[in-house]
């Protein structure tokens, strides 16, 4: 867990340099190595522009997948680019060893969409960790996952929990298995709950 939550934690840095981005600079996918392992984290929202983008996204639009069902179509359309022209070309070119997907955020909501285009495509990575995501799909996504290796966090203090896990509401949105719930501090805000920071302290990093 802690790892990958470093590897998530790294897309923030001044000098991250992305192996992916889209055309809008929108989404972002980070490839580094856990252990050993390659890793693929995709990144956060990154400035003002992107919350903008995300909170202008409500209705939340919807995109029918052949495979993953009822999906987020904004997240749908950032994670088909990066794991095309990213994440496939890059461990085909390796043959396809064991690889990591993790991320924070929106990130986090990528990665687990990603986790199932993968499996549909026949490979799935080997471990996810989704770090505070909002739901991305539906029933049909969360079976899909079954029986994976996917873990996603969820901080919470005397207050509540991270308002960004709840969202959206509504019966289409459904939540995978592998909840971790991470306690913070009660002097917390809704923010400082939700920011990477407050994950990896919760963590133990």
């Amino acid at each position: 867990m802690l790892p990958l939550a470093q590897a998530a934690a790294a897309c923030y840095a001044n000098d991250a340099v992305f192996a992916w981005q889209n055309e809008l600079k929108l989404a972002h996918v980070l490839h580094t190595t856990v252990n050993g392992v390659n890793t693929f984290a995709m990144a956060g929202t990154m400035d003002a522009q992107e919350w903008l983008v995300d909170l202008l996204a409500m209705p939340v639009p919807v995109a029918a997948h052949p495979q993953l069902g009822d999906v987020h179509a904004g997240f749908l359309a950032d994670v088909e680019g990066a794991v095309q022209d990213c994440i496939v070309p890059a461990m085909a070119a390796l043959g396809w060893p064991p690889f990591y997907l993790c991320g924070h955020s929106k990130g986090a909501g990528e990665a687990i969409l990603a986790h199932g285009l993968l499996k549909a495509l026949g490979h799935a990575p080997l471990v996810t960790r989704a770090f505070e995501p909002p739901s991305v799909g539906g029933a049909d996504l969360v079976a899909v996952l079954a029986g994976e290796d996917l873990v996603w966090t969820q901080t919470f203090n005397a207050y509540g929990d991270d308002i960004v896990t709840l969202v959206p509401k509504g019966p289409t949105w459904w939540r995978p298995t592998g909840l971790v719930r991470l306690p913070v501090p009660d002097s917390d805000d809704w923010v400082t709950k939700h920011k990477i920071p407050a994950v990896l302290a919760a963590i133990g990093g």
